[in-house]
């Protein structure tokens, strides 16, 4: 089910993206012009939790998903400031306790609060082709929380941090005020957690 839904959504976005290209709608004329924009984003992908040591335990984890979404403001020099929300989850492939014994279940999740400041690349977009480049990097807070268990140990435990990610991507124009992202980000929550997530956004700018 969840592969044929990102089948159609695939599908959909490269056809109004073909059309997009077809009708000569490049990035300038969505991204290069004199005004500034609020905007909305909503982001989605798969998230890779590097292995690691947790209170002397040893996990290792399948791949994950990331949703996010943001609100921000975009200058026309290419800036942008946003807000974003970010809920990552993890299964447990396994976890050595160190203790005793080991588990195949459970999970890592994360709940983010970060402040992002991102900018357009200006040598490599606009002009020269209808792909944007930018790269960005954000601070702000994780909630964190991990749960692992087998017959004998019932490990649950929280964790509040600081945390900051770097992100890179590309960005398209697919129809009026609205674009799609490919991206990629890095995120670091506290001394023990790094992720790396790999996904498609939709951005809607309000030209207010």
């Amino acid at each position: 089910m969840k592969k044929n839904t990102l089948f159609l959504l695939m599908s959909l976005i490269f056809f109004m993206s073909a059309d997009a290209h077809a009708q000569g709608w490049g990035y300038e004329d969505f991204c290069c012009g004199n005004e500034s924009n609020f905007y909305a984003k909503i982001f989605g992908g798969a998230n890779f939790l590097q292995n690691g040591t947790v209170d002397g335990n040893k996990s290792t984890y399948k791949t994950g998903y990331l949703i996010a979404g943001s609100l921000g403001y975009s200058w026309c020099n290419g800036l942008s400031v946003e807000a974003e929300y970010a809920f990552r989850r993890n299964a447990i492939k396994n976890t050595r306790f160190f203790t005793e014994g080991s588990s195949q279940c459970g999970h890592f999740q994360t709940s983010s609060v970060m402040a992002n400041i991102l900018w357009d690349v200006p040598s490599l977009g606009c002009a020269n082709w209808d792909f944007q480049p930018f790269v960005g990097a954000g601070i702000g807070y994780d909630f964190q929380q991990m749960h692992s268990a087998n017959s004998r140990i019932d490990f649950n435990q929280k964790w509040n941090h600081f945390s900051w990610q770097l992100m890179a991507g590309l960005v398209y124009p697919i129809f009026c005020n609205t674009e799609m992202t490919l991206e990629y980000k890095f995120h670091q929550g506290g001394c023990h957690f790094y992720n790396h997530s790999v996904g498609i956004g939709l951005l809607y700018k309000f030209n207010l």
